[in-house]
């Protein structure tokens, strides 16, 4: 059982990584999908207050502290922005092993960017989160993507497209 209470607090931070509140602009006309799957993040909120204190005790000084603000930060977001965070969770376990670990490689090479950089990126993920798969390849093929973002940037912006609702 404390395996799966790490792994609920490593959901929680690896979903946070990225500015939520970013994260969570959705396009207009998305809807949430609230009948999925129950997430970690979820069986840990249903945890009491003091499951919860133990499973944080459990962790080292440093990270304990960390992940306690970012838990902070997810619960003062609203209800829609968590869903649309648990949402974008579930995407990314359900892809393949390999997939998922481009993805988290991704999240750590764009927490590595500068703010504005990041921005530009997630401006980039919110529009191609409304295209269908072909158009979010010839965006990704066209000249202008190739000009707004370096390789690196494209690269990222490639790795974390599997985590976006597929149309």
């Amino acid at each position: 059982m404390f395996v799966r209470k790490r792994w609920v607090l490593a959901a929680v931070a690896l979903a946070l990584l990225v500015s939520p509140a970013a994260l969570a602009r959705r396009p207009p006309g998305t809807r949430l999908d609230r009948s999925g799957p129950k997430t970690p993040i979820d069986e840990f909120e249903r945890m009491s207050p003091e499951q919860q204190q133990r499973a944080l005790d459990r962790l080292p000084p440093g990270q304990r502290k960390k992940l306690q603000e970012r838990l902070q930060q997810f619960n003062r977001l609203p209800a829609e922005q968590r869903q649309t965070l648990r949402n974008l969770y579930n995407r990314l376990h359900e892809l393949p092993a390999n997939q998922q670990e481009s993805v988290r490689k991704a999240i750590n090479r764009f927490s590595e960017q500068a703010p504005d950089r990041q921005q530009a990126m997630r401006d980039e993920l919110r529009s191609m989160a409304a295209m269908p798969e072909q158009e979010r390849e010839a965006r990704l093929a066209s000249g202008e993507f190739r000009d707004r973002f370096s390789r690196r940037e494209q690269g990222i912006v490639r790795d974390m497209l599997p985590v976006l609702p597929s149309h």
